[in-house]
């Protein structure tokens, strides 16, 4: 049996001030870097033999806290666990573009899997590209623990994806807040959720 386990970054800046990240990058804040070190310190006893990082500098800094804290050698990094792309609404206020293109906001909330951001990716893509990076993992870490650190909506496609739910069903999964904690264990081709957008460790810190 493999255990995967799935996390988003610590808050950044542009999540406070509701921008579009993608593939920009915006650094952690005070509190992101305190859910980082929460969240390292709660799988401290899971048993990890290696972590997986999206290249974006707020997922390197968020994995970078869990390697140190569990003592592994190294940290693995690849694009393919990148953010979404957005394109050119990347760096844009949410609240602004939603009030400068009402149409394609009206589909987006309604039926995001059809649409294809202005330069930028669709959820189609974005799931294909990291289901592909996960079963590269699934086979170079027969029977291991690893841990991945990408960002929300990928996240979301990736838990989505395991639970056997198609791109369209996308809500039926839970959202995935800034550190939430997913382990699943994989049995050939079975995957078995224990944990689901999970942030007891957050408790503590003061919003």
């Amino acid at each position: 049996m493999t255990r995967i386990i799935l996390t988003r970054h610590g808050q950044t800046l542009w999540n406070i001030e509701g921008r579009v990240q993608g593939s920009l990058d915006s650094p952690l804040t005070e509190k992101g870097i305190l859910q980082a070190r929460s969240l390292a310190l709660r799988l401290k006893e899971e048993g990890i033999t290696h972590i997986y990082s999206s290249d974006a500098p707020r997922a390197v800094n968020t994995a970078e806290e869990i390697r140190r804290e569990l003592g592994l050698e190294k940290l693995l990094v690849d694009p393919a666990l990148r953010e979404f792309s957005f394109g050119e609404w990347e760096g844009s206020v949410w609240q602004e573009l939603r009030e400068s293109n009402p149409d394609i906001f009206k589909l987006w909330d309604s039926e995001p899997h059809l649409v294809t951001t202005p330069g930028g990716e669709n959820m189609e893509l974005v799931t294909e590209r990291a289901w592909k990076f996960l079963q590269q993992i699934l086979k170079l870490h027969s029977g291991e623990t690893i841990c991945l650190v990408t960002h929300g909506l990928t996240l979301k496609l990736l838990v989505t994806k395991a639970l056997g739910f198609e791109v369209h069903e996308w809500a039926k999964t839970p959202w995935q807040h800034n550190t939430a904690l997913n382990i699943l264990e994989v049995k050939e081709d079975q995957w078995i959720p224990c944990i689901l957008g999970d942030c007891q460790h957050l408790d503590d810190l003061k919003e």
